[in-house]
């Protein structure tokens, strides 16, 4: 019997995913240790979990009008980062995918009409918000299967909820003990200036996100959700956060919160909770 045994709100920015701050704990400020040791820790709850499978919604993973499912059995590349070369570049992967997840995704997407895509292909190409937090923090030894999801910008809050409860059911039903990672940020009204905070009112906005999260209060949370989004801007509109409450909610179960870490990137604000089923 499969199940959603662990939902991650993870974090990909640059100043915190690479190898230099990763494995040397080399940061460019202080402010950003907490996010650092944070996913560190996250890492160690995925290690301990020991899933099946991890599915994982990237911010930076985009697509215009159909979402896409990366189904390829292989994910094998090297990554340079198109916004930030000068940190990211030349990280190697390789890790293995599931097809038969993917296409089953797609299968019940497309059955609650969705649109969507198959993606089977050794060429797609992967983005920093799938590949470093898993290469640096979540699975360093790159050995557990990872089905991507996109972003998708036709898609509204409730589309990428949908999207969420459809993962809940999919792995159960294919008999995976799986983890979902929601890989953005939360408040994101981005300023030149990496260790630059949020404002306090975004920050209180945060916490207060964090809070009804980690209470397990997902149905106000889901129903406050496009309040939060307009007033505090999340990256990618609170898409990735939608698709993470659609999959809590979609496992019709509580699950038990340990809030890692909150920290600044370039005005932005960046949780790192995980969230382990009872």
């Amino acid at each position: 019997m499969g199940e959603l045994s662990r939902v991650y709100l993870s974090v990909h920015t640059p100043r915190y995913c690479t190898y230099e701050a990763a494995f040397a704990g080399k940061l460019a400020h202080p402010d950003f240790r907490a996010v650092r040791d944070g996913l560190v820790a996250q890492g160690r709850d995925v290690s301990d979990a020991r899933p099946d499978v991890i599915v994982i919604n990237s911010c930076h993973l985009i697509t215009t009008f159909p979402t896409v499912v990366d189904g390829t059995p292989r994910h094998r590349g090297v990554l340079t980062a198109q916004e930030a070369p000068e940190l990211i570049h030349g990280v190697a992967y390789d890790f293995p995918g599931d097809w038969e997840l993917g296409s089953a995704l797609i299968e019940r997407g497309r059955a609650g009409g969705l649109q969507c895509v198959l993606a089977d292909d050794i060429h797609y190409p992967l983005d920093y918000g799938t590949v470093m937090p898993l290469v640096c923090y979540l699975d360093r030894s790159q050995s557990i299967p990872v089905v991507p999801i996109s972003v998708c910008l036709a898609a509204d809050l409730r589309e990428s909820f949908a999207w969420g409860r459809i993962i809940a059911d999919a792995v159960v039903a294919g008999g995976r003990r799986a983890a979902f990672v929601a890989s953005g940020s939360v408040s994101h009204k981005l300023v030149r200036g990496p260790e630059k905070w949020p404002s306090p009112a975004d920050q209180e906005l945060d916490r207060r996100f964090a809070r009804m999260l980690a209470d397990g209060e997902y149905e106000k949370l889901w129903a406050w959700l496009p309040e939060y989004a307009e007033a505090a801007e999340p990256e990618m509109g609170g898409r990735h956060l939608a698709m993470m409450l659609g999959a809590l909610l979609g496992a019709q179960r509580k699950f038990a919160a340990t809030v890692h870490a909150y920290g600044p990137s370039s005005g932005s604000g960046n949780y790192v909770i995980s969230l382990a089923a009872r």
